[in-house]
């Protein structure tokens, strides 16, 4: 558990434009932000890049030793599509203790339309630590990191503004499938009281929102952690127009 605990707080999430990374200096522990924030959108047709900080610790504790962390190793970066790609400052993807470092998530190519949807991304580390009884350093085991999804959209926020007066336009939910924190993302051309409505296959309602959608992006989030795994219809009306949409529910 305590291992698990160090390689979790390792990892904190970020902005950036170019492969390049720089560390963001604000961070200074934790995950910045978590998973039900997520990784920002990534647009079809546009440039992309995100940047995981990493704030390793001096020391932990380890076999009951307080001991010093030698380095941590970031190993992979699994599930990115395959114009998708990582690099780490240090180019090594070593980052010593108490230290730190970041990776540029990115595209090497514009994403196309094809790839629109959510892609789970899981990050492997393995952390050492100076062993307590002797002997140089030890490792503590290799971590497996899910949760964040990168998510590719066809519209961008400027594409959004031009929906046209009188429009609601459905975009995308994501993660989909979700096992968790869930966001929808929805387009209107005109301010409008809207329902949002989530049913089973059978009818049966189980989230229901109301929300003062203006002109332009507005999201509802949800958590479907309580709700049994399936094909879920999600309903946006404002008693005039109304999009629809399926989400799965996988968990």
């Amino acid at each position: 558990m305590k291992r698990t605990l160090l390689l979790l707080s390792l990892i904190s999430v970020g902005t950036a434009a170019s492969a390049q990374c720089t560390p963001d200096p604000s961070v200074t522990s934790g995950i910045s932000p978590d998973t039900a924030t997520g990784m920002s959108v990534s647009y079809v047709g546009q440039t992309y890049s995100e940047v995981f900080t990493f704030v390793v610790p001096a020391d932990t504790t380890y076999m009951g030793q307080n001991v010093t962390i030698d380095r941590v190793e970031l190993d992979d970066v699994t599930g990115l599509p395959a114009n998708y790609d990582y690099a780490c400052n240090p180019s090594d993807c070593i980052f010593p203790g108490g230290s730190t470092k970041c990776v540029d998530l990115y595209s090497v190519t514009d994403p196309v339309v094809g790839q629109v949807g959510s892609y789970p991304i899981t990050i492997l580390a393995t952390g050492y630590v100076v062993n307590p009884f002797g002997g140089g350093t030890v490792s503590v085991g290799q971590t497996t990191y899910d949760g964040y999804y990168l998510v590719i959209e066809e519209s961008t926020p400027v594409s959004v503004a031009k929906v046209n007066k009188g429009d609601m336009v459905s975009l995308i939910a994501y993660p989909n499938p979700t096992s968790g924190n869930t966001t929808v993302e929805f387009a209107m051309g005109y301010n409008s009281d809207v329902t949002f409505t989530l049913t089973n296959l059978l009818g049966t309602v189980v989230n229901k929102q109301k929300m003062a959608a203006t002109r332009g992006l507005n999201t509802i989030k949800f958590d479907v952690a309580n709700m049994s795994n399936g094909i879920y219809l999600y309903t946006i009306t404002d008693g005039v127009n109304t999009i629809s949409k399926k989400l799965t529910v996988n968990k």
